[in-house]
């Protein structure tokens, strides 16, 4: 079954590192390299300037290969997760919340 996350993020160690557009750019490949190879498929990125995050929605094939992402990108030092979570469209979320709060 599918799975559809949403991040914020702030650069890894590795890419506050870079100094150059050059550097940025292959560290950008790098991220986009490791998403693709495990199934991410990007719905939208940007960034949240108020907060200085990054944020991103990617539609994944399984909540683990998701999960499997965020700690090989943690752990080369190219992103720092802030949040990560499923993402759902309110139509999808509603029906869940209102079963959860009659169950309450």
């Amino acid at each position: 079954m599918s799975y559809t996350s949403i991040v914020s993020t702030k650069p890894g160690s590795r890419m506050q590192e870079a100094t150059t557009a050059d550097e940025g750019n292959a560290l950008l490949a790098e991220i986009w390299a490791i998403l693709e190879k495990n199934g991410g498929e990007s719905v939208m990125a940007g960034q949240d300037f108020a907060r200085g995050v990054g944020i991103a929605i990617t539609r994944w094939p399984d909540a683990a290969a998701s999960v499997k992402t965020e700690i090989e990108l943690s752990s080369k030092g190219l992103l720092e997760f802030i949040s990560a979570g499923p993402f759902m469209q309110l139509e999808e979320w509603w029906p869940i919340a209102q079963e959860a709060m009659s169950d309450s």
